[in-house]
C-alpha cells in the first residue's frame, strides 16, 4: 500500500511525501514508482522527497531497482522508518541522504534466501547460489555506503540475522537521526 502527498513547506520549498508500506514485490513497487513519477512530473519544482517506510521486506531485485530509482531523482531524499524496516526494505531505507528512525522503530537484516520449487540440476543450484552471492554483495555495498560500517560488518550481521533498534542503527550511522 502506498500514498503520495504533496506537502508545501515554507514559502517556496515543496516536499513530496510518500508512504510505502507492505510487501516489496513487483506489483507494489511498480505502482509506487508510477504514482511517484506522476507526482514529481506535476510538481517538478519540488526540492525534496520524504519516503515513509514500514515493510517486512520482500524481493531483493525490485528493492534494489527502487533504491536506484530513488538515488537518481533530482531532489533531496529523506527516508523514515515509521515502525519496521526489515529484510529487503532496508535497501530502500538506505536510499535516503537523511535517514530517520522513529524512537520505537526497528530494523532486521538477514542472509539472502530464495525459495526453490521443482527439480534442479547441480548447475541450476550453482547458478541460484551465485545469484544469492551477487545479491549479498550488492546489499552489503549499499549498507556500507549508507553507514559507518564496512562490508564485512554487514555480511556478519546478515549471516547471523540481526535485529537493530533505532538507537543501535543510529550508533552505526545507518540512521542519521532519531525522531
Amino acid at each position: 500500500m502506498h500514498r503520495v502527498l504533496l506537502i508545501v513547506k515554507g514559502k517556496n520549498m515543496k516536499n513530496i511525501q510518500v508512504n510505502f508500506s507492505g510487501d516489496i514485490n513487483e506489483e507494489n513497487v511498480r505502482a509506487f514508482i508510477s504514482e511517484l513519477k506522476n507526482k514529481i512530473e506535476k510538481n517538478h519544482e519540488s526540492e525534496s522527497l520524504t519516503v515513509l517506510i514500514s515493510s517486512s521486506g520482500g524481493s531483493i531485485d525490485i528493492a534494489i531497482e527502487l533504491f536506484y530509482f530513488l538515488k537518481h531523482l533530482d531532489c533531496k531524499i529523506t527516508t523514515v522508518n515509521t515502525s519496521i524496516v526489515n529484510s529487503a526494505a532496508i535497501i530502500i531505507f538506505a536510499a535516503g541522504e537523511k535517514r530517520i528512525g522513529l524512537s520505537y522503530s526497528s530494523f532486521y537484516v538477514h542472509s539472502v534466501s530464495k525459495e526453490l520449487n521443482g527439480i534442479f540440476t547441480v548447475e541450476d543450484l550453482r547458478r541460484e547460489a551465485r545469484e544469492m552471492e551477487i545479491h549479498t554483495e550488492k546489499i552489503v555495498e549499499i549498507l556500507a555506503n549508507a553507514s559507518a560500517k564496512n562490508k564485512a560488518y554487514w555480511k556478519k550481521l546478515m549471516k547471523k540475522g540481526c535485529f537493530l533498534t533505532a538507537q543501535k542503527a543510529k550508533e552505526i550511522e545507518l540512521v542519521t537521526e532519531i525522531s
